[in-house]
């Protein structure tokens, strides 16, 4: 719950963070339009996944409510982390190449989560960085750093 709420105040935060405008063509949104599409995806996504997990906590009816046990260790370390790296992540997008800041990021998010094979650290973090480097920079013609 902590992290859909958390990723959806992030992701609102950079959709009033994306001000780029051009002056060019009236017609054509400008270059904020990507990044608020993706923010307006990622809000969306998060607040499903907070109704999602906050329906499924509550009790049947008739039933006592489930009591959890504290909620500590390697669940909020993977919250918070999950958090910074990517505010981290987007306040360093355009001072390290994006290849570079895109397998960075993703590594970190799967060490973070306890993934521990290095081919599959690797080559997830090479291949997303690669696949959305080809789309954005080449088919969407987005400038990527």
């Amino acid at each position: 719950m902590l992290i859909s709420v958390g990723m959806a105040i992030v992701a609102a935060a950079f959709y009033g963070l994306a001000t780029f405008t051009q002056t060019i063509n009236p017609v054509d949104p400008g270059p904020a339009f990507y990044p608020r599409i993706v923010s307006l995806l990622l809000l969306v996504a998060a607040l499903a996944q907070a109704v999602q997990t906050w329906r499924g906590g509550r009790a049947p009816a008739g039933e006592p409510r489930r009591t959890r046990g504290a909620w500590a260790g390697p669940a909020s370390r993977y919250v918070l982390g999950t958090l910074l790296l990517s505010v981290v992540y987007v306040f360093l997008f355009n001072k390290v190449p994006y290849m570079i800041g895109a397998a960075g990021f993703l590594l970190a998010v799967m060490l973070l989560a306890g993934v521990r094979r290095w081919r599959v650290l690797c080559g997830a973090a090479l291949g997303y960085a690669v696949v959305t480097y080809y789309v954005f920079g080449y088919v969407l013609t987005v400038p990527l750093p």
